[in-house]
């Protein structure tokens, strides 16, 4: 086999080349001067641009703009800033021109910068240069529903990001930016700095795009410009944070008619193979070369509705979860899909609460899925059959599962929408059903109010008594550039369950609410922005709240932001929290006397006046080095011992790019955790990690991972007493753990579905200590695929 993948590598050979970027040409091709019909400027109020139809232009996508077809496309240009300084005219000259095909739609864009040797342009990986690089983005409303719309990134040397822009998009981070990046899209793209700016060069094809069966008809559509290295962003049609909906302030391609797309038929068979190693009971054994193969379709029903199904999928991951500390813990983590056939139409299934997280789907066999719109009602089924309660929690049977959803658009840019998931393990009465109903309206075009109803239904099985259980969830937002807020409300029933979701709290009554403050300085100027947030929460027990009680958990924190010229951010962090250990949390513990019987523990009072201070930074230092982390020393409840704990808390992560190819990340997080009461350590965790790749071509790539984790922790004393604990009648003496996770990865993917990648893992356990030598060998694997889109 090894012979194989290096025949393969030597037939790639002549794809490895050294970045296409090339400073000082202007060979930008004759474009004519624009007649004014021609022309839409955005910052003059001319947002409904009409567009040529040429029947068969010769282009090629090279970044050359040579061919006549340019000189016969429509022009849009005067570009707003948005950010940092609203309204603005855009820093530099950008012109973008459009014209369209009956199977496609072309952009170029040539943006003027003053020092084009500073523009920040590196031959990265897809979806991730738009985080570090200048880039030029496109986002197509198909529908012009003002809900969500594609989008198309590409950076100077034309590397792609693409994803959606979903209006109402729950965000795990803290960022405006409405976009999931996980669906990847066949586009052609090209680009180049050139000496007074920089180019590109893009072709859409309509098969990618779902819209509207009309004979005519208009798309919403937005271009923005982003300068890294000063933190500038603007946009054709100006932007405000003082409206809500975003897509609402797009401008519009108007007129456009004679769409004929050839129908969607895409076939991607996928072979794999993989050879692994693991410890049995004590003993490694070293599985033989293990070959499968699988296949995927997509067929296009109509332009806006897709079947996809697959038989034996492919849902390798090549790179780990990493970097989480689980020491001091109380909930489940949460990790991002990756899986490419649960990414296609995942948009359609997102609701306010994540009642919808595929992957609980561990083992799945095969599955199928129909996404698409019909008129004003986006509609999405999923179906699997999942292996794992045999393969991964040891049971006699597989698992049915069944998601369908229904949203429907109202208004301009409100929706209501239903979900009912289904997981049954056949042939032993086993089921979680989940029936969910949610809106969210606009109005007024700054407020949103968002809210979900939903209920669930849970048997074991065996003849055991069925559980019932609701959960609620609502919020209300404004928007504004200068003062906004939001409140939510959001109540979980204890016996409330998603086999097909991820809620890591149930059980919990949650009040929350944050008011957002601020001011803006001059253009150009050191200090762009100060903001300061206000924010405060209140965790209830479900039954105590609705019977008037007091809540368990509580914080209030301020959070002063300042905003540096050329994307440099620093966030301070002041807290003061509350925290009450609730007795039924501690029912197995048991004070473990000098003698040997034991005694029920006592339950401590609450901890009040929980202190914390932290610095996040996002920081660009140089072109070349950025800097970003959490910084934190805070009190914090120690639960598994029901103490007061004083954490310090350090996670830089160091992004260096010494040429343009090359990427290395150091990153290393810190937790130590010791009891205040006495000032003893309680708990010492150290994660670094190191993540290097090397890019050959747009096309073949080589990353390396290697990370530690080491994490040491104290034997559980009462916190009254200081005597020894039991929990079920086990005695909690003092842990230790290393783990050793390292990843080799040659990827070639010329586009998204046709892919060829070797991959090596190695997982080794022992003691906290960074000597491979005192770790045993746990886990290693060698995965070897090979995928060919096929797109007729």
């Amino acid at each position: 086999m090894l012979n194989s993948v290096a025949a393969f590598c030597f037939v790639l050979l002549p794809a490895i080349q050294s970045t296409d970027m090339e400073t000082g040409r202007t060979d930008t091709g004759p474009l004519s001067a624009p007649t004014d019909s021609a022309v839409f400027n955005g910052r003059n109020g001319q947002l409904a641009a009409t567009i040529p139809r040429l029947e068969s232009p010769d282009i090629t996508i090279d970044s050359r703009l040579d061919e006549d077809a340019w000189n016969h496309a429509a022009v849009l240009t005067g570009f707003t800033q948005y950010e940092p300084v609203e309204g603005i005219p855009g820093e530099g000259s950008t012109e973008v021109r459009i014209f369209y095909t009956p199977d496609a739609i072309y952009f170029s864009m040539r943006a003027i910068d003053s020092e084009p040797h500073l523009i920040l342009a590196h031959m990265g990986e897809r979806d991730r240069s738009v985080f570090t690089d200048d880039y030029f983005r496109i986002m197509l409303d198909t529908f012009d529903d003002h809900r969500q719309a594609y989008v198309f990134y590409v950076n100077p040397l034309g590397i792609q990001t693409d994803g959606l822009w979903i209006e109402g998009m729950q965000q795990r981070l803290a960022t405006s930016v409405l976009i999931d990046y996980n669906p990847d899209f066949l586009w052609e793209s090209d680009g180049r700095v050139t000496a007074d700016g920089w180019v590109a060069e893009m072709k859409i094809p309509f098969t990618t795009l779902r819209f509207r069966q009309a004979p005519k008809q208009d798309w919403g559509i937005q271009l923005a410009r982003g300068i890294r290295r000063k933190g500038f962003k603007q946009s054709w049609a100006p932007l405000t944070r003082n409206i809500s909906n975003i897509l609402a302030q797009s401008g519009k391609l108007v007129g456009l008619q004679g769409l004929r797309p050839r129908r969607l038929f895409e076939v991607n068979p996928v072979a794999t193979g993989k050879r692994v190693g693991q410890d049995v009971d004590g003993v490694y054994q070293q599985e033989t070369f293990q070959p499968d193969f699988g296949v995927n379709t997509r067929i296009g029903l109509t332009q806006n509705l897709v079947l996809d199904a697959t038989v034996n999928p492919d849902f390798s991951q090549v790179e780990t979860d990493a970097n989480q500390i689980t020491v001091n813990e109380r909930f489940a983590l949460f990790f991002p899909e990756k899986r490419p056939f649960f990414l296609e139409g995942t948009e359609i299934f997102r609701t306010p609460s994540e009642l919808v997280y595929t992957r609980q789907i561990a083992d799945p066999i095969g599955g199928a899925k129909l996404t698409g719109k019909i008129g004003a009602f986006n509609v999405g089924f999923l179906g699997a059959v999942d292996e794992s309660p045999r393969t991964i929690h040891g049971g006699d049977n597989s698992a049915v599962v069944n998601l369908l959803r229904v949203r429907r658009d109202v208004g301009g840019g409100s929706t209501i929408g239903a979900l009912y998931t289904d997981r049954s393990v056949l042939r032993t009465g086993q089921f979680n059903r989940v029936v969910a109903g949610d809106a969210r309206f606009l109005f007024l075009s700054r407020y949103v109010f968002t809210a979900q109803v939903a209920n669930s239904w849970t048997s074991a099985g065996s003849g055991e008594l069925l559980r019932r259980a609701p959960m609620v969830t609502a919020a209300l937002q404004r928007s504004g550039r200068s003062f906004s807020f939001e409140a939510k409300f959001n109540d979980v029933h204890g016996d409330f369950r998603t086999q097909t979701g991820f809620i890591p709290r149930v059980g919990d009554t949650q009040l929350s609410g944050q008011v957002s403050v601020a001011r803006f300085g001059q253009p150009g100027a050191p200090l762009q922005q100060v903001s300061l947030a206000v924010r405060g929460s209140a965790f209830y027990d479900h039954d105590e709240f609705w019977q008037g009680g007091n809540p368990f958990e509580a914080e209030v924190e301020l959070r002063p932001i300042l905003t540096l010229y050329g994307e440099r951010i620093l966030s301070f962090i002041v807290r003061d929290g509350y925290f009450r250990f609730r007795p039924e949390d501690y029912a197995l513990y048991e004070t473990v006397m000098d003698g040997g019987e034991t005694q029920p523990f006592v339950v401590p009072n609450e901890l009040t006046h929980m202190l914390a201070v932290g610095l996040t930074p996002r920081f660009r230092v140089t072109n070349s080095v950025r800097l970003d982390g959490r910084f934190f020393y805070r009190e914090v409840p120690i639960y598994v011992e029901a103490a007061r704990g004083l954490e310090v808390l350090a996670a830089p992560t160091i992004t260096i790019r010494p040429i343009s190819a090359v990427e290395l990340s150091l990153g290393y997080t810190y937790s130590h955790l010791r009891r205040q009461r006495d000032h003893s350590v309680f708990s010492t965790a150290h994660i670094p990690r190191v993540r290097t790749q090397y890019k050959f071509s747009r096309s073949l790539v080589f990353r390396a991972v290697v990370q530690y984790s080491l994490e040491e922790s104290d034997a559980l004393r009462d916190p009254a007493s200081e005597l020894p604990m039991a929990i079920g009648g086990v005695l909690q003496g003092a842990t230790e753990s290393g783990r050793f996770e390292s990843q080799l990865l040659l990827k070639y993917e010329p586009s998204p579905g046709t892919v060829f990648f070797v991959g090596y893992n190695r997982l080794m356990r022992g003691l906290a200590n960074v000597r491979l030598s005192q770790m045993d060998l746990v886990g290693e694997g060698l995965f070897v695929k090979a995928s060919y889109l096929f797109r007729r």
